[in-house]
């Protein structure tokens, strides 16, 4: 599904309206009457909608309309009088008032009439600038009011672009999005604000029209179990270990991460499992797990059809450096891995480096909050800086690559929120790099299977009790709820 930036969104309005001859008023009034329809869905007996001056607002005043016709008390809150709007949203703003709908020009400081549920029109993707005056007062008085939310578009004051927040914003409980979902609302900390998004159909053909335009390459997307679907390596009755790939995974102080990795690897279908030590395993191992060990240390990668390194590494890592830059394959790198990432040649494109916030911010130089607060720029960044794709860990994790694709994930929760689970994931997109399917891909689908398996086993188990072997266990079940 397409993840949709503010430029984007407008290039496809202005298409429908001017090459399919649809008039933006009766997009409009499709806009304000699917809100509507989402807004009632819970019954409302009073709903204030809260109109900005652009079309955001005009789609707040159609959606008070329908809203009223259907019998609910409405009120417009707006921050200019109806006679100071333009084009369509001021012909949305007077059928609403030839309707009987009554409003009331804010001014900073006001009191919010009360509501059931009010709807934030405000602004929509048409800002990317800290809220100020009367918006600004606007935002803070929803926020206050202890109400439900509903935001038309995107919540007032998040980045539509990025997801990015500076200063106030609005926390909606529920976004109606109009057309197709804008990115802001999929990345953190957008997402955040945006709570339960749902994409309404308001006649712009979004998929046709990108695919037409032959630029879906620079469109954002939202990865989904139907794509992950259609990515998982199909299993053929004439096939063997080998066809499924060996996968080698190197082994430091921290053993326990390793086998943790082989494990990802081994439930997402990789044919084998090789631990490259340098001393006697201490830790359990699966019986199936190929381990081999050389005590004077590995000078050249086992034979594999990709190579995990980094999880438990610990301080030797420097150690490894040797075995990485002979490596030919596609290459994971993960927590003490990573700064090994310069061995490798920027032109390859078959590293996948998947780091959290704190080592993406030390990869970048910038802090961890610097990150956290402008992810989609950091991961960007980050896969310029280094040729890799980048997976970057966190709520709504990103995939990036160098040549600017963008694939946002919407599975996990506070479940993964254990050590040991960034493990579980590098050996997942190892294991679907072992049978070949291409980095980027199998970055994609592994990303969506580890979250959705610490769903799974935070619902059964708890999200406080869940740990990573536990999240091995549910990776099976989460490829299962996608493949019925």
């Amino acid at each position: 599904m397409y993840l949709v930036t503010r430029d984007q969104m407008q290039a496809l309005d202005n298409h429908t309206i001017h090459a399919l001859f649809v008039p933006g008023i009766v997009l409009m009034d499709h806009a304000g009457k699917a809100v509507a329809d989402k807004v009632m869905e819970d019954s409302p007996h009073r709903v204030v909608i809260c109109a900005g001056k652009g079309n955001n607002g005009g789609d707040g005043w159609i959606a008070a309309r329908w809203c009223h016709q259907y019998g609910a008390e409405v009120e417009v809150v707006t921050v200019v009088p109806p006679e100071q709007l333009n084009h369509d949203a001021a012909t949305a703003a007077k059928t609403a008032v030839a309707a009987g709908v009554p409003w009331r020009v804010y001014s900073p400081g006001d009191e919010l009439p009360d509501a059931d549920v009010y709807v934030d029109a405000l602004l929509g993707t048409g800002t990317d600038r800290p809220l100020q005056g009367a918006l600004q007062s606007l935002a803070a008085a929803l926020n206050d009011s202890g109400r439900p939310i509903v935001a038309v578009d995107i919540p007032t004051g998040v980045n539509p672009n990025t997801g990015e927040v500076t200063g106030d914003a609005v926390r909606a409980y529920r976004t109606v999005c109009l057309a197709a979902q804008k990115l802001g609302t999929a990345i953190s900390p957008g997402c955040h604000y945006a709570g339960k998004v749902e994409v309404v159909d308001i006649g712009i053909p979004v998929a046709s029209l990108v695919e037409k335009s032959g630029k879906s390459h620079d469109m954002a997307r939202l990865i989904t179990h139907s794509m992950v679907r259609e990515l998982l390596p199909k299993r053929l009755n004439e096939s063997n270990k080998g066809t499924y790939g060996r996968l080698a995974v190197a082994v430091g102080a921290m053993q326990g991460a390793s086998v943790l990795a082989g494990m990802g690897a081994a439930r997402v279908g990789a044919g084998l499992i090789a631990l490259m030590a340098t001393d006697r395993l201490q830790v359990s191992t699966p019986p199936e797990f190929v381990v081999q060990v050389r005590p004077d240390g590995w000078t050249e990668p086992a034979a594999a059809r990709a190579l995990v390194m980094g999880p438990g590494l610990g301080a030797n890592a420097e150690a490894w450096r040797q075995v990485l830059e002979q490596f030919k394959g596609p290459v994971v790198l993960d927590a003490d891995g990573l700064q090994l990432i310069g061995s490798l040649d920027k032109s390859r494109h078959s590293t996948v480096v998947t780091p959290h916030p704190k080592e993406c911010a030390r990869m970048l130089g910038w802090s961890t909050d610097e990150v956290q607060a402008h992810r989609l720029e950091a991961a960007r960044q980050l896969a310029v800086k280094t040729g890799a794709i980048v997976v970057l860990k966190g709520f709504h994790s990103l995939v990036v690559s160098p040549d600017g694709r963008v694939h946002v994930n919407p599975t996990g929760d506070s479940s993964l929120a254990t050590a040991g689970t960034g493990d579980v994931l590098a050996g997942m997109v190892g294991g679907m790099m072992a049978q070949s399917l291409d980095p980027y891909a199998a970055a994609c689908a592994a990303v969506w299977l580890h979250g959705r398996a610490g769903e799974m086993a935070g619902e059964q188990l708890t999200s406080a009790s869940t740990m990573a072997s536990d999240i091995v266990d549910f990776i099976s079940r989460a490829i299962r709820s996608i493949s019925t």
